[in-house]
């Protein structure tokens, strides 16, 4: 009996899920995220990331000029199956325009993905706790009535930051971490 118990809590142990955790300052996975700005469609906003000792910065300027008006920094392509979370936190600090976190399901730009809105922390570390059925599905930017369905967590294909205004101005953006729970 008594060993049947001790393989039951091994068991347990073994299968509960830990979070999955992305720390810029801790273990440099900075390197795997990449800028996309709107020049790709002839824009002309300016957004750079630098890897920290501690975090990533994203900083730049969002321009509205030859239909721009989009700074974003970006996970590489890599699937990710996120279905055994319920929430993501993010300790971050912003200023200027605000940004939002996005959840891409498909390699392809023109594919709906979903995003929910970080607000302006005036330059202040704050750590927001976001429910993933929370996060709207948008189509090109422009939002759709509907959300992140919790079977959709198993197609993830990257995870990013957008400028999430458009509208002339700077932006700076810094994160420490993002850990899904």
């Amino acid at each position: 009996m008594r060993t049947t118990l001790i393989i039951f809590l091994v068991c347990l142990f073994m299968t509960q899920n830990k979070p999955y955790t992305i720390d810029f300052g801790k273990e440099k996975k900075g390197k795997k995220w990449q800028v996309v700005n709107d020049g790709v469609m002839g824009g002309l906003s300016e957004g750079n990331a630098k890897l920290t000792e501690n975090s990533i910065l994203f900083k730049g300027e969002v321009s509205l000029d030859n239909n721009g008006g989009f700074s974003s920094l970006r996970r590489v392509f890599s699937s990710k199956d996120l279905s055994a979370f319920d929430e993501v936190k993010i300790r971050y600090k912003s200023s200027g325009i605000s940004l939002a976190l996005t959840i891409a399901v498909s390699q392809r730009w023109y594919v709906p993905n979903y995003k929910m809105s970080l607000p302006s922390t005036s330059s202040e570390w704050k750590t927001a706790t976001i429910k993933l059925t929370d996060f709207r599905k948008h189509y090109i930017g422009k939002p759709m009535n509907e959300t992140l369905k919790k079977e959709v967590l198993s197609d993830i294909v990257r995870i990013g930051f957008i400028t999430d205004e458009k509208k002339y101005g700077d932006f700076e953006f810094e994160i420490d971490y993002i850990e899904f729970n």
